[in-house]
């Protein structure tokens, strides 16, 4: 049909029948160029793959880019708040006089099944206790970097007195987090997240993670907090974040149970998600439950106290000085001042001794005591009429019993935005106000209570604002009547009552007809061998630091007791005091006592009070004494930062072999770079291989402490040493009620070290229906058992749990 191409020319014209002119020619042409155009395509793919993934590796930069500097924006803003989280941020930041926190290393739980022992010294005779830590700084007590008490993968809530620096150990976490800092260990890289428990709006959340970006938001600009939320999620979800939450010691206990369910939501979505907390000491319903490992600031030392003054000498010469009247530059003299101030703050905690050395170098000195510390810095930042005002704010929000109070409730007239603006209150979530130290808040409290009086809510509630307001009043009131209470609810097993009052003995006048009352309640309690050790190292604690010239004769006494236990305690007592008139006699106990702990005792004792007699006496020991003796002297010179520190130097150098090998040892407990440099060189240099050793061993511990941070253990089926028992028993055990009967058979039939495990479970609350077991505990004959009975009874207390009467026993 088609075959005439003339034809076909007629119909459709010379384009085809679709308008398009076809030409065989091009029509090969175009084929074999196509075909030649895709084979080269198909030999450049991969060309053209590695292109396309180049592209999309810019674009993922680029908003890598955008997403690092946001994240920049939102750590430096987290460092410049973090630097104001202290009492002297109007004139210092934080970084100028920070001094690096640490925690004390509790008693390592007993593990029947392990024969992982942590190595025993001189401080043995001082366990760290977790509520009283005075003595713990007088004589150096063992103790972790933050970095080191997570290395274990414990979460932490720190605990510790109102003012131990817990909240800044959170702002050094936060600003070394930031800046990526070596130190910290497998920590580094971890993106902090540093949130106030007053500010997480917990009610009706639709998501656990929720609370913590709506807390965060609020710290940081709005452009920052803009993009938080995608930020805190990704790095929830990455197991990347590191939850800082402050201010759980401001929460009433009442309050604490849901916070506590919240984290275990959480911690339930996001299960690498490490978190360090700042929390009350004896009220912790229900956050060890949560996966919170409680563990005490570290106080102080002699030595750490040192190293503050200095700083804060620089800083206020560099950043203070320049900006007073010229007339007042000579005045400053930091060489005079801090030497003034060493004899000062011992036992004080770092919010105490910062008012300290403020006044002194403001020139505002009121007095000796705490409080009259706090009256220079209200005097130095308030007006009369804007002190009034704090009180009236400070009372309500005791009376209130919350971590935070509408601002609409306060009383009129009140200049909320004047006292934000100077560093008294802060705004929280909600309209809410609160102190931003919880500490000046107490001591306008107590201020506004001595005027009138005692607040009964005050007095009994479970809230640590509560507990320092009473501290406060009771040198500035009147406390008579609430002693009495105190004393009145003597006989209970853990003296809660008498121990808390004995904490209102520094600083109260020493004409007070309660104080007398109090002290021989506490010296009754203190000599009678036949109560726990810890309850009695409490009072202990009370004793040495209530500034009390009489105690030092109950001590003395008390080196002639024919029990152990009392002459130990005793010695420390003596140290913790300084009093420089038991040296001599300390000496002689030193080097002739039948009981190696109370020679130990004694030495640390003469280390703490370094006055020459106690020095020569330390020195004579570490020359010519027993081995132990030598140990134990040397391990005390590291308690004084003078003379002491120059003595272990010159022993490590000593012709005698045993004292060059307890010098090492000595050497270990000093925090100084040069004491490892001198450990370094005896490891290598030393002609005896029995100092050589010694000193490589004494580095080791120095460098990876031994002591390490254990989780609570929530469930008892899980821990190695109850599967043991229950095999060794034939049985298997499953949580539950399974696992609490494991362990009352383990009480009841277990070896000793299984009694002893088996107790310290309890004490975290697990099988609470076991609490007859513990009291039972209590009576028993033996003082090792008696005594971690009463720590797991104390444990037990702080979670929540309401103590039976033991009359209900018949105890």
């Amino acid at each position: 049909m088609w075959s005439n191409p003339v034809r076909r020319l007629a119909i459709f014209g010379p384009f085809g029948p679709f308008g398009i002119r076809f030409d065989i020619e091009e029509f090969i042409g175009g084929l074999v160029a196509g075909i030649l155009v895709g084979l080269l395509l198909a030999r450049l793919k991969p060309a053209f793959v590695w292109v396309i993934a180049r592209i999309r590796e810019q674009l993922n930069s680029l908003r890598s880019g955008l997403t690092g500097r946001a994240i920049d924006r939102y750590q430096v803003e987290l460092i410049s708040r973090a630097e104001t989280m202290h009492l002297a941020r109007a004139i210092l930041a934080l970084d100028e006089i920070l001094i690096p926190p640490r925690v004390l290393v509790p008693p390592a739980p007993s593990d029947p099944s392990s024969d992982n022992d942590v190595p025993q010294d001189t401080l043995g005779v001082l366990p760290n206790l977790p509520d009283f830590t005075y003595l713990s700084g007088v004589y150096v007590a063992h103790t972790l970097s933050l970095g080191e008490a997570l290395s274990n993968g414990a979460d932490l809530i720190l605990t510790g007195d109102p003012g131990s620096g817990r909240s800044t150990a959170l702002a050094y976490l936060a600003i070394r987090l930031a800046n990526r800092d070596a130190a910290l260990g497998e920590l580094t890289g971890k993106v902090p997240i540093l949130v106030h428990a007053a500010d997480l709006p917990l009610e009706g959340r639709q998501a656990a993670i929720g609370p913590v970006i709506d807390a965060a938001q609020r710290t940081v600009s709005p452009s920052v907090a803009a993009m938080l939320p995608s930020y805190i999620q990704k790095h929830f979800e990455s197991g990347n974040a590191l939850l800082l939450l402050d201010g759980l010691d401001e929460i009433p206990s009442e309050d604490l149970p849901e916070i506590s369910t919240w984290l275990k939501e959480l911690r339930a979505l996001h299960q690498d998600l490490r978190i360090v907390a700042a929390g009350p000491t004896d009220m912790l319903d229900g956050l060890t439950q949560a996966g919170l490992t409680p563990v005490p600031i570290a106080p102080w030392t002699e030595r750490m106290q040192r190293e503050f003054f200095s700083r804060w000498g620089r800083s206020w010469n560099e950043h203070v000085v320049p900006n007073q009247p010229k007339s007042r530059i000579s005045d400053i003299d930091p060489a005079l001042i801090n030497g003034w101030l060493a004899g000062t703050t011992r036992g004080r905690t770092p919010a105490e001794i910062t008012l300290r050395v403020w006044a002194a170098y403001a020139g505002d000195i009121r007095g000796q005591r705490a409080v009259d510390d706090a009256e220079s810095y209200a005097a130095r930042v308030l007006s009369p009429e804007e002190q009034r005002h704090v009180e009236e704010v400070a009372l309500a929000w005791l009376k209130a019993g919350k971590a935070a109070i509408p601002e609409r409730a306060l009383p009129k007239g009140i200049p909320i935005p004047s006292l934000v603006e100077a560093g008294i209150l802060v705004r929280r979530s909600g309209g809410l106000i609160s102190f931003f130290q919880p500490g000046i808040g107490a001591y306008f409290g107590a201020r506004a209570m001595a005027q009138g009086e005692l607040s009964e809510s005050v007095e009994s509630a479970r809230w640590e604002p509560a507990s320092k307001a009473l501290h406060y009043y009771a040198v500035l009131g009147d406390p008579e009547a609430a002693v009495t209470r105190a004393l009145n609810s003597n006989g209970e097993p853990l003296e809660t009552g008498l121990l808390k009052s004995a904490r209102w003995l520094p600083d109260s006048s020493s004409k007070a007809e309660w104080r007398g009352k109090l002290l021989r309640e506490v010296a009754k309690m203190v000599q009678d061998a036949a109560k726990p050790y810890g309850l009695r190292l409490r009072g202990v604690h009370s004793l040495a630091k209530a500034e009390e010239a009489s105690v030092n004769i109950l001590f003395t006494r008390m080196l002639k007791s024919p029990a152990t236990s009392s002459r130990v305690l005793a010695c420390l007592g003596l140290g913790g005091m300084a009093d420089e008139d038991s040296a001599e006699g300390l000496v002689t106990i030193a080097q002739g006592d039948s009981e190696p702990l109370v020679r130990q005792a004694a030495c640390l004792a003469l280390g703490a009070i370094g006055n020459d007699a106690a020095l020569e006496g330390l020195g004579q020991a570490l020359l010519g004494g027993d081995e132990q003796l030598r140990l134990a002297a040397a391990e005390a010179l590291a308690v004084h930062p003078d003379e002491g520190y120059g003595m272990l130097r010159e022993a490590a150098e000593h012709e005698e072999i045993m004292t060059r090998r307890a010098a090492a040892f000595g050497l270990a407990r000093i925090q100084d770079e040069w004491a490892i440099e001198i450990l370094e060189r005896v490891k290598v240099d030393d002609e005896e291989w029995i100092v050589r050793g010694a000193a490589a061993e004494a580095l080791d511990r120095r460098l990876k402490p031994p002591w390490k941070i254990y989780a609570p253990p929530n469930e008892p089926a899980e821990l190695p040493w109850v599967i043991a028992y229950a095999a060794k028993e034939g049985l298997g055990v499953a949580p539950g009620k399974a696992s609490t009967e494991m362990l009352r058979r383990a009480l009841s039939n277990g070896s000793f070290d299984e009694k002893v495990a088996a107790l310290e479970v309890l004490g975290w609350g697990a099988g609470e229906e076991l609490t007859l077991e513990l009291y039972k505990a209590l009576e028993s004959g033996d003082d090792h058992l008696r005594d971690i009975a009463f720590e797991s009874l104390w444990r037990l207390s702080t979670t929540g749990v309401r103590l039976p009467d033991p009359l209900k026993f018949g105890l």
